[in-house]
């Protein structure tokens, strides 16, 4: 079962609700001081996290922070090590400007970047992983493999804010097994981890995915649901319009730059919140209050209600386990070590 972590410092969250970020501490590549158009911005690397980095995912997006002083005229411009220019769009999140190519970068390749604002300009140097390469075995040869995808070390992009919050409830592993792959397409399964360890929870059933992935373009793969729910303590936490994308390392032996994407009914945390000590209502609203602290609105669900939250995880990982998941519709008596009378 996904068990909660109820003892959340939310003093300390509701003090930092006011900042902009999307993850852990950015390095800083500018200090601030007075500029002769403006005033100097302090920026941060949001990712790639370091000047030379050569872990970015070539699907990812370059983001600098405005740590102070940002300046909303701003651009990004890329290009390769041999100088020809990237061609991209730029967004913002927050303090946080973010450069998005248009097609996929080369994996194992040197790229520059450069943040042009008021005061002048920053540039970083960085290299794409080698993530993205074809699949040493095919598609077949990710049959009956196993992922831990561990979202507790991943970055929650939204709700912005929170992703603190969202992501001290889930102390356990999504496990992602492949059933069947071949061109174009994947059959995926999925299963709880037992807390603390990547081997599957026999007390919980196996998780459903009632279409296949996407894997024309291989070994990038995405799978959608309209709905994915998951057994957390007794409580049935559903994400609608599910999506999980990424792609598999050339062996096989990991899942990089993950991407989790979809809608979080808040109604489905009431209870666990409750017992947490969050709020004192079984009471969605209550939900929504305790989050707009935040200043993160609820938004509208799929049947007209405003109970819900976009939910945006990425820089997921995933490692091979070495097991193969088992299929099961209920908890299993004879492997569930808790009993599922417990359940």
């Amino acid at each position: 079962m996904l068990r909660f972590a109820y003892i959340l410092s939310f003093a300390s969250l509701i003090s930092c609700s006011g900042e902009h970020k999307t993850g852990g501490d950015t390095g800083s590549i500018a200090d601030g001081g007075s500029g002769g158009a403006c005033d100097t911005p302090t920026i941060g690397l949001a990712y790639p996290d370091a000047d030379g980095a050569t872990n970015f995912y070539y699907r990812g997006s370059v983001e600098f922070e405005f740590v102070k002083n940002t300046d909303d005229d701003a651009t990004i411009d890329m290009a390769t090590s041999a100088g020809v220019s990237v061609a991209g769009s730029t967004a913002w999140l927050g303090d946080i400007i973010s450069f998005t190519p248009t097609t996929p970068l080369d994996n194992a390749s040197a790229y520059t970047a450069t943040l042009t604002h008021c005061a002048g300009a920053e540039t970083i140097s960085f290299s794409t992983s080698d993530i993205g390469g074809t699949l040493d075995d095919g598609p077949e040869g990710l049959i009956g493999n196993t992922y831990a995808v561990a979202l507790g070390a991943a970055r929650f992009v939204k709700p912005e804010g929170v992703g603190s919050l969202i992501g001290g409830l889930i102390t356990q592993d999504i496990l992602i097994g492949v059933v069947a792959a071949d061109d174009t397409s994947l059959q995926l399964m999925g299963a709880l981890s037992l807390e603390g360890s990547t081997d599957q929870d026999m007390c919980e059933p196996s998780i459903d995915f009632p279409v296949p992935a996407d894997f024309t373009d291989a070994p990038y793969f995405s799978v959608n649901a309209d709905s994915l729910a998951l057994s957390a303590s007794g409580y049935e936490i559903k994400i609608n319009d599910f999506t999980l994308s990424g792609d598999f390392s050339a062996d096989g032996s990991k899942i990089g730059g993950a991407v989790l994407a979809g809608q979080l009914d808040t109604r489905d945390l009431t209870q666990a919140l409750m017992a947490g000590g969050l709020i004192e209502d079984d009471d969605p609203q209550a939900v929504c209050d305790l989050i707009g602290a935040f200043g993160v609105m609820c938004e509208e669900c799929s049947d007209g209600e405003t109970f819900c939250l976009t939910i945006h995880v990425d820089q997921i990982n995933a490692q091979r386990t070495g097991s193969e998941l088992v299929v099961q519709n209920e908890c299993n008596p004879a492997e569930c070590a808790v009993g599922c009378d417990a359940e």
